[in-house]
């Protein structure tokens, strides 16, 4: 009974449904859907094997970040992969041919076979080098994660750099990949060709390539690193990043400032990290109504005061500067230490200082004298005439 069952599906998968082998329909339709089911499955256990690997030169941290990196990637390119095997069983179907054109004496013929293997090649080639990518990715992180355990700033402002390089000359590679591989084109003479015209590419990206060495010019010459504070102008923030165009600064208030790397090197900058300390400025608005005598002892009282107090360096300077039309000016000038001693804060000092400045003014200044407001009996008693009379 088995045998003759067998014999029946045989005699029935080797028949043919549209000029096709029912045998390779099935063939194509059980690859697709076990690709379907088991494509994800299958990227997770290869990513798990990759990130056994990868555990041995970094920690597990490392590792699991590895495998959600590469995951995607590799689903993608292992389903190309068995949709091509899929495809490929149905041979009366990829050898229709769906061009033809005779050119003088040859014939051209375009088949379903030659499109698909060229569609297939485009997308292996694509998502291999974003295999590549992520690896990329990866490695670099690693390297960049054990640059801040170590606190070397050089590494972390010089790796985020030359990953993107690399990943630019990752993806060159893969173009000229698919225009030799898929779309035949002569790699060498295209190079030729870009040789060229070398001259006028350089120069429509004149501005990319000035920033591009201007990043160089600031990774060699390090006028400020990945963390600093910096002032271009009347912009001032922390670096972010600096990337081969462009560097990133963010401001207190939470803005992201994105600087061209040709402005950084061509105009002046100010690296308020790099200094030793921080200058601070008051100036204080007073009224004529005080002696000559008692504004020198002002000044003086307030110059002992903010040299008394803690953390504030010489030079200390309270001075006259302007004289307005209702009131004249005192200007302070203090320096704090920077950076400040544990536990001091700059906001608390210039509060603390502030108001003792506030307090010693008040001793000096007089107050000006209240007009008294008249009562409403008062101005009742001023509106009624007298009529004793």
């Amino acid at each position: 009974m088995m045998s003759v069952l067998l014999q029946i599906n045989l005699q029935y998968i080797e028949e043919q449904l549209g000029n096709e082998r029912i045998s390779n329909i099935l063939w194509c339709v059980g690859i697709v859907l076990a690709t379907l089911l088991l494509k994800r499955p299958l990227s997770i256990l290869l990513a798990k094997l990759s990130c056994s690997v990868a555990n041995k030169f970094s920690d597990k941290k490392h590792g699991k970040m590895f495998q959600e990196l590469i995951v995607k990637p590799l689903e993608l390119l292992l389903q190309t992969f068995l949709y091509y095997v899929a495809i490929n069983q149905l041979s009366i179907f990829l050898n229709q041919v769906i061009f033809r054109r005779r050119q003088g004496k040859e014939l051209i013929e375009i088949r379903i076979s030659d499109v698909a293997d060229k569609i297939f090649m485009l997308l292996l080639i694509l998502f291999f080098v974003l295999v590549v990518s992520r690896i990329i990715d990866f490695i670099f992180r690693v390297l960049l994660d054990k640059a801040l355990t170590e606190d070397d700033r050089d590494k972390e402002q010089l790796f985020p750099l030359v990953k993107e390089i690399v990943k630019i000359l990752l993806w060159t590679i893969g173009l000229f990949w698919i225009l030799g591989s898929v779309f035949a084109v002569n790699i060498p003479a295209l190079i030729t060709g870009l040789g060229i015209g070398g001259v006028a590419i350089a120069l429509a990206a004149k501005e990319s390539v000035e920033n591009f060495f201007a990043a160089f010019t600031i990774l060699t010459d390090k006028p400020f690193q990945t963390g600093d504070v910096v002032k271009l102008g009347n912009l001032e923030g922390a670096v972010e990043r600096i990337g081969f165009r462009s560097t990133r600064l963010r401001n207190g208030d939470g803005s992201l400032y994105i600087i061209p790397n040709k402005k950084l090197v061509n105009e002046n900058l100010e690296n308020l990290t790099q200094r030793d300390t921080r200058k601070v400025r008051v100036v204080f608005n007073l009224k004529y109504n005080i002696a000559h005598e008692k504004l020198q002892q002002l000044i003086s009282d307030l110059k002992t005061m903010i040299q008394n107090t803690l953390h504030v360096t010489a030079p200390v300077n309270v001075l006259l500067e302007t004289f307005g039309e209702a009131s004249f000016q005192l200007s302070v000038n203090y320096f704090l230490p920077e950076p400040l001693a544990e536990g001091a804060n700059a906001d608390a000092i210039k509060q603390e200082i502030n108001l003792k400045a506030f307090q010693t003014i008040a001793q000096y200044t007089t107050p000006t004298p209240a007009i008294p407001t008249p009562t409403q009996q008062e101005k009742e008693d001023e509106e009624t005439p007298d009529t004793e009379n």
